[in-house]
């Protein structure tokens, strides 16, 4: 699958990025050169990597399960699932609060997009370790296997090497309108503007 080869490219881009310390942080629109050329670079910097007024990009691989109701997230097989992948957008209006949206494109067979889905996040970034545990919750519009609206409430986190290129990590449930309840994990990388 094609999301699968350009999700293993990026990461093996990032894991043999050259190590060094950065300044300030450098967005597209203040100096592409500068954005650009510090996705690549690890910061062992102490300047903050999380800032207001933040656009990121997200590329992502995805698992979705069905799920009968919420206490059956914990007996979910990983063998009854459909593996996937998707892209999002986010937007930190403040260095905490932001808003997201983002597809889901599940390599079932069906749509070729399943679903898309708004959230409001709210995120906790760690002093100047890199880290950021994050909280989201929202609702969207599910096309296969039926058309529906959904919510959803999840919790993640996420790792940044500098203050423009990371890795999250999160997980949320999905309840649908008419069709089973689903668990959806992602894990990817995000860029920022």
């Amino acid at each position: 699958m094609k999301i699968t080869q350009i999700m293993t490219l990026a990461a093996a881009v990032l894991l043999t990025a050259r190590v060094s310390s950065m300044g300030q942080t450098a967005h597209v629109w203040d100096d592409p050169h500068a954005w650009w050329g510090n996705h690549f670079s690890y910061s062992t910097d102490t300047a903050d990597r999380y800032t207001a007024n933040e656009f990121s990009l997200d590329t992502f691989a995805s698992y979705l399960a069905g799920e009968n109701k919420l206490p059956d997230v914990f007996d979910t097989n990983i063998r009854h699932g459909t593996w996937g992948g998707g892209v999002g957008l986010n937007y930190f209006i403040t260095r905490e609060l932001g808003l997201g949206v983002d597809m889901n494109i599940p390599n079932n067979g069906g749509n070729f997009v399943d679903s898309v889905s708004g959230s409001g996040i709210v995120r906790i970034p760690l002093g100047h370790s890199g880290l950021a545990p994050y909280i989201l919750a929202g609702g969207g519009r599910q096309t296969d296997p039926a058309w529906e609206w959904t919510g959803h409430l999840g919790a993640g986190l996420e790792y940044r090497f500098n203050s423009t290129t990371g890795v999250f990590l999160d997980g949320r449930y999905v309840w649908a309108d008419k069709t089973s309840d689903t668990v959806l994990l992602r894990s990817g990388i995000r860029f920022v503007f």
